[in-house]
């Protein structure tokens, strides 16, 4: 199901992280590979996502470009340009009012073009599982963690898209980062999330913090537990 809200969501980025550091707090993960200022799973120190642990190398490795399938647009349709990065609403000047089609984490923000060379509106699919891989190492990934259908009419059209983060020892995106499209990911760990997730809101919320967890700990090493899972299972449906 494709949700193509226009809203400014600058101040939700406080909300979000202190869901997140309140799950962590609540003893929701065991992870301990890459936990900023002695939390888990909040903002780091520096203002990066971790402030501690290896950035996509040691058990973030297979999380760097994770495999899977690429994704295929339809005919006459392509990415055009970068993919930008921008952080908290302020946006990049030909993304201000594009289409916000997920809002997993203000973690990570992907302005994504798509050029439309047919004269006819034209559907692509943005499939669970997607990656984000940032250009620059330091820069945390993302993943989307729903499914969205979104139409692409004649020409040119922006849509952003906030991502869950894929790597909690990398730094947050930021305004200049910039990313490419990733493989839609096989990884069965991440598979269970998405499927979990796949009913649930996660629209800056309760639901997005959990899943957000549940995507650390597998990347960090530790791995989803049952009471992931129980409060996945309470958050809010859709």
């Amino acid at each position: 199901m494709t949700t193509l809200a226009k809203a400014s969501h600058g101040s939700s980025v406080v909300v979000f992280v202190v869901l997140v550091a309140a799950l962590g707090a609540a003893g929701c993960s065991s992870s301990t590979g890459s936990g900023g200022s002695g939390t888990s799973g909040g903002v780091g120190a520096s203002g990066g996502v971790g402030a501690s642990g290896e950035c996509k190398t040691g058990t973030e490795a297979p999380y760097a470009s994770p495999a899977g399938t690429p994704m295929a647009f339809p005919a006459g349709v392509s990415v055009e340009g970068d993919i930008g990065g921008n952080l908290s609403g302020d946006t990049k000047a030909h993304c201000k009012g594009a289409d916000e089609v997920e809002y997993a984490s203000d973690l990570i923000v992907a302005c994504v073009g798509l050029r439309n060379a047919t004269a006819a509106d034209v559907t692509v699919t943005f499939p669970a599982g997607l990656t984000f891989i940032a250009k620059a190492q330091e820069t945390t990934n993302g993943i989307l963690v729903h499914s969205h259908d979104v139409t692409v009419p004649a020409g040119l059209t922006y849509f952003a898209f906030r991502p869950a983060s894929l790597n909690q020892a990398c730094s947050l995106g930021g305004a200049t980062d910039t990313y490419s499209l990733g493989n839609v990911t096989n990884d069965a760990k991440l598979l269970e999330v998405l499927g979990l997730a796949k009913t649930k809101k996660i629209h800056g919320d309760i639901g997005a913090a959990v899943v957000g967890r549940m995507i650390w700990d597998i990347t960090g090493g530790s791995g989803v537990t049952d009471e992931h899972r129980k409060q996945l299972a309470a958050a809010p449906d859709l």
